[in-house]
Formats: structure tokens, sequence, C-alpha cells
């Protein structure tokens, strides 16, 4: 799996720590020193907002692979979101700027890559904040498919078995958001078919749309319904990245209605 802006519902609950955990600052972005094991050793950043809801959905944003934590703070809708949600978001940050994202270790639920440490940052503000395990939002969907209950990929893609990438898991897969730009030469356009075609077999869905929806969620744009699990947007006229869609997020990921 590719990395990008991700974001995705826990589904399990996650033990607690054994020692009481410390509360950061509301309503600015925090660096987190230490959040369990971080095999890829990746910085931590979080924003709780000042209307943190009683038991909150978690957001994990990740930056493009040019830029940083903070750059996804300021230029991502999330932090303002969460304001008007009451969710946490979490801000990895891969020091080297690119994600550790198609190594054998990042692909493999638990493997020492980047995505473990990742996941241990979402396991963290779910423990931290009495977070709500069947909303956390991000990415490693398919290597950590027990922790994330949606996922929305922009300008990323998928290819292969994903099922291979947590071997023996049975439980359920969260559901998955694609977008991509017909003028994307970084991923690929040919990203888009192969993505949804991969996500389609786990999540038990014909390859072929159920509905074609044009202009839609923005004029130009289509968006193809696998199934109400699985839906990619095809971006037309637009490279990489894909302008994020902070509203259609929260209905996506169950914030909004």
């Amino acid at each position: 799996m590719l990395f990008s802006t991700f974001i995705a519902p826990l589904l399990l609950s996650i033990p607690t720590h054994a020692s009481p955990l410390t509360l950061l600052p509301r309503a600015t972005l925090t660096q987190v020193a230490s959040f369990g094991t971080n095999p890829a050793s990746l910085n931590m950043y979080i924003y709780v907002p000042d209307n943190l809801s009683s038991k909150p959905g978690v957001v994990v944003t990740l930056h493009g692979a040019s830029g940083n934590a903070q750059q996804q703070y300021i230029s991502d809708p999330y932090a303002q979101l969460a304001e008007q949600y009451g969710f946490v978001v979490v801000y990895p940050e891969s020091p080297q700027g690119a994600w550790d994202a198609t190594s054998a270790k990042s692909r493999l639920h638990d493997g020492g890559g980047a995505s473990q440490s990742v996941a241990n940052m979402a396991k963290y503000a779910l423990d931290t904040y009495s977070g709500d395990a069947s909303r956390v939002v991000n990415t490693m969907a398919a290597a950590y498919p027990d922790i994330f209950s949606a996922a929305t990929m922009y300008s990323a893609g998928s290819s292969g078995d994903i099922q291979s990438m947590y071997p023996g898991y049975t439980g359920s897969y969260p559901k998955i958001q694609l977008y991509l730009g017909s003028l994307d030469t970084i991923i690929g356009s040919a990203a888009f078919n192969t993505t949804l075609e991969a996500w389609a077999s786990v999540l038990g869905y014909d390859s072929t749309p159920d509905q074609v929806q044009t202009n839609t969620p923005v004029s130009g744009w289509t968006t193809y319904v696998l199934g109400s699990e699985l839906e990619g947007i095809w971006a037309q006229g637009v490279g990489h990245p894909v302008p994020v869609q902070g509203a259609e997020d929260m209905k996506w990921w169950g914030f909004a209605r």
C-alpha cells in the first residue's frame, strides 16, 4: 500500500497502559515523545480540540512525500473539523520525508515498518483519550484492519493480495474510499482500477460499479460506487495530489450524515 493522506476509525478495543497517561494541551499541534513501539523512528504529533467528545474518534492523516507534520496540519482541514466533531487528529511524520510504504516490513501486520509505528500512534490516542474504537480512520487499512474502520486514500494505490498483509486475519475490513487524479503521473492512473479491484475482492464486491455518479462530489469528477463500503472517485483534470474533501470525509467516516 502506498501512503498518502489517509484517515480511519478503530474497530477493536485497545488494551490500556499500565500507568496513567498525560493529557496534552488542547487546540494546538503537540509532539508526543513516547507512544509505544516505534520501529521506523517516526515522529508523532497530535491535535486535541477544545471541543473534545467524551469518547472521541481518531483521525490519522499522513503528509506527502516531501512534507512534514506541520505542513499537513496547516494544509488539511482536519484540525478545524475536529473542533466541530470532537475527534482527535494524529499527524505522523517521517523524518526522511518519503514514507516507507512498499517495504516488506510496512506491508505486513506488526512487521516492524512505518505502518506499525503509525498504528501504535492511533492506539496511543485511543487509549489516552478513551477514544471510540469504532471510529478510527487512516491509510494502513490492509495491514491493520483490526484498528481502522474506515479509510480514505488520496492519490494512493494498492494492488496484489491485500489479505497477505495480515496473515490469518479473519475479521472484517474497513470501508475504503479512493481518490485519484486523471493527470497523476506519480501514482499513475492505472492504480485507480487495480486498487478498486483489489479491495473489491477483499470486501466481496464485483469490480463492476453498481452506480456511476457524474459531477460528484465535485463538478467534472465521477464517483464509482462498487458497494456501500467501497467507492472510487476519479478526479478529472487533477494531478497529484487530489485536494482533500473534508466535508465528504466526515460523511464517509461517519462523523457527519
